[in-house]
């Protein structure tokens, strides 16, 4: 993981800026991703309990999009997230794979890293989950496994009723790609330090799954578009002055 010094400092930033904006010869920006605390217990929309012993995803891109760029790729220029072992950062994305352990840190943002975009009006990002490369950030001992997988899952769920409960093992090893829109357009014209923020709602991962009538592999299929869609974009607040 990286250093604790660090994320205490991009938190500080992100919360106290322009106070502690950075001094910058350019366009800075700033992306973490910022996972939900993980509760002893799910309680999913169709009454299902999820115990997690691990939860587990790995994240190999983050990249800008330009406005005039945005509202293509919506309208049909979907591309199918290519396998690529480590993607090379670009001014505009971030290429180095991270391995996220949704049960440690109790919800704490991961820094990701800086990109240095060139002046221009971006109005989203696009996220690429893929399995790990050897030297990913994040990857141990205890996480090795997202070599070959991008979302791996192990716990047990239970019914209204059943103390017992069934396993849940599922891994998830297919590429995805995910564009999100920012609230507002962010326009840079001059040097300046922005944030971004990558949310991660892993608590929704179960909903829409009835485990009880469902086949593991509709299950596994499920729950790989809830990933998907539990992630979002959040930017500091507008009044804040950002």
């Amino acid at each position: 993981m990286r250093s604790s010094l660090v994320l205490v400092t991009a938190l500080l930033c992100a919360a106290s800026l322009p106070q502690c904006m950075r001094v910058t010869d350019g366009i800075e920006v700033d992306v973490a991703y910022q996972p939900e605390a993980t509760p002893a217990q799910i309680r999913t929309d169709l009454g299902y309990r999820v115990s997690l012993d691990r939860a587990l995803i790995a994240l190999g891109q983050v990249e800008l999009i330009r406005c005039d760029n945005f509202v293509a790729d919506l309208l049909g220029l979907f591309r199918a997230a290519r396998a690529r072992a480590h993607a090379l950062d670009t001014p505009t994305s971030l290429g180095e794979p991270l391995v996220l352990d949704l049960m440690e840190g109790a919800g704490t943002p991961e820094y990701a890293g800086t990109m240095k975009p060139p002046p221009g009006r971006y109005c989203g990002v696009r996220i690429v989950g893929m399995p790990a490369d050897s030297d990913a950030a994040g990857l141990n001992e205890k996480t090795q496994e997202m070599t070959e997988h991008t979302v791996l899952i192990e716990g047990l769920v239970r019914a209204d009723g059943d103390e017992v409960g069934a396993p849940l093992l599922v891994p998830i090893g297919e590429l995805f790609e995910r564009d999100l829109r920012f609230e507002r357009p962010l326009l840079f014209e001059g040097p300046v330090v922005q944030n971004i923020s990558i949310q991660i709602d892993h608590t929704s991962w179960f909903d829409g799954i009835d485990f009880a009538l469902l086949s593991a592999n509709a299950v596994r299929q499920r729950i790989t578009e809830n990933v998907r869609s539990s992630l979002q974009v959040a930017l500091p607040n507008a009044e804040d002055g950002f």
